[in-house]
């Protein structure tokens, strides 16, 4: 009988084919991840719409804009930065049932308000962000949007009331409309941050927290100087201390600078952050929500960033 010739591949085309096929896959998998990015910054840019539409809501019933963080009682320093914005506005993004299970007579971190602060709020969570739900030992649910406390570091006893503040949302500011002379559309309301996971020794989301009071933290070059030694950046969505919900215009998006808290809680110095690449979403404070690059022109950041700076900036400067 004859042999019947033998149908297959040799090593040499297999190895082809291997090659090829890695080839195909070194090309598409860059596209797939960058269209898996494309739909998480549009969800992010969604969520930053929502919340800033919430603000909208609030100061439409109220007569003015919620606070940064809200001083209740007299108790000291625990007391001073207590509920956050985020706190004020759960009914205007569909969390009337979490805001009904806070006690506003106490603080945030009391135990009674700890089941409302362990509501994980899809809204305030970016899902580009490495971290899913950033350092939840304590048991608290996080944010990535963080409100804009100006260009100064904004100490309670240096921001006495509303119109000290260079931003827009502070210490029992209960900013009006009115007072945002520089208009609505022209004036920072949020941003970004990436959320800490508890580890100092990463790069994206620590920071220098330095008691030393040796400097401020609108110094940030000084800060520099200082090791790195805390990364808790928006892990308490209920919490109103600086370093859980505010950011500074001071600086580009993402500067490669180390943030500061110093010389203690209230004075923060936080650029906005993001997962996204070349950028961040921010809204103005008549709701607007757009992509900032890490290139923007540090002077129109700060004009943006100051509510009453008689600055001028142009529409399409950004």
């Amino acid at each position: 009988m004859p042999r019947r010739p033998f149908h297959g591949f040799t090593l040499v085309e297999l190895l082809v084919v291997i090659a090829i096929i890695g080839v195909l896959i070194a090309l598409l998998l860059p596209a797939v991840q960058a269209a898996r990015e494309s739909a998480r910054r549009a969800q992010c840019s969604n969520n930053v719409k929502q919340v800033s539409l919430a603000m909208q809501s609030y100061e439409s019933q109220h007569g003015r804009f919620p606070p940064g963080h809200l001083e209740t009682g007299t108790d000291g320093p625990s007391y001073r930065h207590q509920f956050s914005f985020a706190a004020f506005l759960l009914p205007y993004i569909e969390q009337q049932n979490v805001y009904n299970r806070i006690d506003w007579t106490l603080a945030s971190s009391d135990a009674a308000n700890k089941a409302a602060g362990a509501t994980r709020i899809d809204t305030l969570l970016c899902p580009s962000d490495p971290i899913a739900e950033g350092f939840a030992a304590d048991g608290y649910a996080s944010t990535n949007y963080l409100a804009n406390q100006g260009i100064k570091c904004e100490c309670r006893l240096n921001c006495p009331t509303d119109n000290a503040c260079t931003g827009v949302f502070g210490h029992n500011t209960f900013m009006r409309a009115t007072a945002i002379t520089d208009g609505l559309s022209s004036t920072f309301c949020l941003s970004e941050t990436l959320k800490g996971d508890g580890d100092p020794s990463t790069l994206d989301d620590n920071y220098i927290f330095d008691t030393s009071k040796s400097f401020t933290a609108d110094d940030i070059d000084a800060c520099q100087n200082a090791v790195p030694n805390s990364s808790i950046r928006g892990c308490r969505w209920i919490d109103g201390k600086t370093y859980y919900n505010m950011f500074n215009a001071s600086r580009a998006p993402n500067d490669p600078r180390v943030d500061c808290l110093a010389p203690n809680n209230a004075c923060s110095n936080f650029a906005a952050r993001s997962a996204h690449p070349g950028g961040v979403n921010a809204s103005m404070m008549d709701g607007s929500v757009h992509f900032l690059p890490d290139s923007i022109d540090v002077s129109i950041m700060q004009a943006l960033g100051t509510k009453a700076g008689g600055e001028t900036v142009a529409a399409n400067a950004y």
